[in-house]
């Protein structure tokens, strides 16, 4: 039987209870902590040799909640997790946090994500834990050993009720899809006015779709975020601290971060689109040809296509 048996299953009951506070503040965890008598799980009779095995493998096995595709808060219980274990783990010298270089950019954002949303208690572990030297940065995130077979490592299985939720939204519409969009759109109304009958307006029969399409979707997907950030500050700004006549309330200073997150969201889609050079055929420039007298548009293309024309021919 595996040193770890069932420590998994304790970790995630942990996490759970963690995740219906609703919160994300330290005393909340610390008080679960306390109450399931955590710290006793190194008091088993073990022999230093095993004790120092169950160690490494508890952080090992703590420190996959830390990153994604674990939820928001449940990565901060499991950055929770890491501190109390480290700090009441009883080998000398202490077992360290084993880390890959690769997931260190992963830390990295989710600190910043801390001190935008002023996640102070948050960011005082993580830095303790630096400070500390708890952290053991390696190439692997599993020590290999040279002129010896791979062990499989068996697929954890992820708890669906910890997993952070997809947002499907903002992973279909973002600044390059509708970057694509805008050049289609534009093509789409030009090639519309070269075949109406009516130049001054367009025939009823090619008005399939709306003109202002595109900054629609854009609006909706930006509203769609705004609500979203809204609703995940409610959840994670409940601290439960008393607040005094001077201070913001909470709730307040939750909606002016989500309404600055969205802002920010809004500006990188307003952001001036650049056409890419494997685009600029679509662009259609529609001339009226006043001196013959004619009334159909013509069509001419950019410069720079009519010169690599000239260059084939």
């Amino acid at each position: 039987m595996s040193l770890t048996a069932g420590l998994k299953t304790d970790f995630e009951r942990l996490l759970l209870r963690f995740q219906q506070t609703e919160s994300v503040r330290y005393e909340e965890f610390s008080a679960i902590w306390r109450d399931m008598k955590f710290s006793t799980i190194f008091y088993g009779k073990m022999g230093k040799t095993d004790s120092r095995k169950f160690t490494k493998e508890a952080l090992a096995m703590a420190g996959r909640y830390f990153s994604p595709p674990y939820s928001f808060q449940i990565r901060f219980g499991g950055l929770y997790l890491l501190y109390g274990l480290y700090n009441t783990q009883l080998c000398q010298p202490k077992e360290k946090i084993r880390i890959a270089l690769k997931n260190w950019d992963e830390v990295l954002s989710c600190q910043e994500e801390m001190v935008n949303a002023e996640h102070f208690d948050a960011v005082y572990i993580l830095n303790k834990l630096l400070n500390d030297k708890a952290f053991h940065f390696t190439a692997m995130p599993a020590l290999l050993i040279y002129n010896r077979k791979r062990k499989k490592i068996p697929n954890e299985d992820v708890n669906e009720n910890l997993r952070e939720k997809s947002n499907l939204i903002s992973e279909l519409i973002n600044a390059e899809a509708l970057e694509e969009l805008t050049n289609v759109h534009e093509h789409y109304q030009a090639m519309k006015h070269t075949i109406s009958a009516n130049k001054t307006q367009l025939d009823k029969a090619l008005s399939l779709i709306r003109g202002n399409f595109v900054s629609d979707l854009k609006n909706i997907a930006v509203n769609f975020q705004q609500w979203q950030e809204n609703k995940n500050m409610n959840l994670t700004d409940q601290s439960g601290i008393p607040v005094s006549k001077c201070e913001e309330p909470e709730e307040e200073k939750g909606f002016k971060r989500a309404q600055t997150l969205a802002e920010i969201k809004s500006k990188s889609y307003n952001s001036a689109i650049k056409v890419s050079r494997s685009r600029r055929h679509r662009q259609v420039k529609i001339i009226p040809d006043c001196t013959k007298g004619k009334k159909s548009p013509k069509v001419h293309a950019d410069k720079k296509d009519t010169a690599l024309s000239k260059k084939r021919r």
